[in-house]
C-alpha cells in the first residue's frame, strides 16, 4: 500500500512517501521532498496578492506531481490549527486550500494528534520530533549536521512529514480505507 503523507506549510510543504504493508505494519520511505517557497524581495515591484498566488502555484504543483508520480493508495494530512498573526493565517488558509485539491480526499491529522502519536505529548519540540522521525526512519535522506544528527533548521519538515504518517495509522479513517484497500486487492 503506498501512502504520501503531507506537512503543508506557506514556505516549506514536506511530502514523504512511504511504502506500508497493512498485515505486518511495516512502513518505509521510498521518497520525500520539500517544495519550498519564498517571498518576492522588495526589489522585484511584484503585487503583495501576485507573489501570493505564484506561491501557491508552486505549492499546487509541487504536491500534484508527487501524486501523480506515485498514485498513492492514501494520503495523510496535517491540517492547520490556527495562527497568532495575519501572516500566519494567510499560511493557515493555502494550506487549507492545499489540501482541498488532494485526490484521493485525505485523512487529517491535527498538530496534537501529531505530537501525541510519536513523541508522546503535545508538548513536544521540534528537536524531539526530530530525533524520533530520524529514529524511525534512517533510510529517509536527512542532511545532517557535523554530530551527525538532522539539522532543526532544515529536517523539521519532513520529520513531521514522517509523524503525520504515523498519526494518519491511528486513525478510524485509516482503518476503514485498510479494509476496503483489502477488499479490493481479494
Amino acid at each position: 500500500m503506498k501512502i504520501i503523507a503531507i506537512d503543508p506549510s506557506m514556505s516549506h510543504t514536506a511530502v514523504v512517501v512511504f511504502e506500508y504493508n497493512p498485515l505486518t505494519q511495516v512502513a518505509y520511505v521510498i521518497d520525500s521532498t520539500t517544495i519550498n517557497t519564498e517571498k518576492a524581495q522588495k526589489k522585484m515591484k511584484i503585487r503583495a496578492s501576485s507573489d501570493l498566488i505564484t506561491r501557491c502555484r508552486e505549492l499546487y504543483h509541487g504536491v500534484q506531481f508527487q501524486i501523480l508520480k506515485h498514485l498513492p493508495d492514501l494520503v495523510i494530512v496535517e491540517t492547520p490549527s490556527g495562527s497568532q498573526s495575519a501572516a500566519g493565517m494567510k499560511s493557515y488558509g493555502v494550506s487549507c486550500f492545499l489540501i482541498s485539491t488532494i485526490t484521493p480526499m485525505p485523512i487529517e491529522v491535527t498538530p496534537e494528534e501529531v505530537k501525541k502519536a510519536t513523541v508522546g505529548t503535545k508538548t513536544a519540540s521540534k528537536a524531539e520530533m526530530i530525533a524520533w522521525a530520524f529514529e524511525k526512519h534512517p533510510e529517509l535522506e536527512w542532511k545532517l549536521d557535523k554530530s551527525g544528527k538532522p539539522q532543526v533548521t532544515t529536517e523539521e519538515h519532513k520529520a513531521d512529514a514522517v509523524a503525520v504518517f504515523y498519526a494518519g495509522l491511528r486513525t478510524p479513517d485509516f482503518s476503514r480505507a485498510v479494509s476496503m484497500y483489502n477488499l479490493s486487492k481479494v
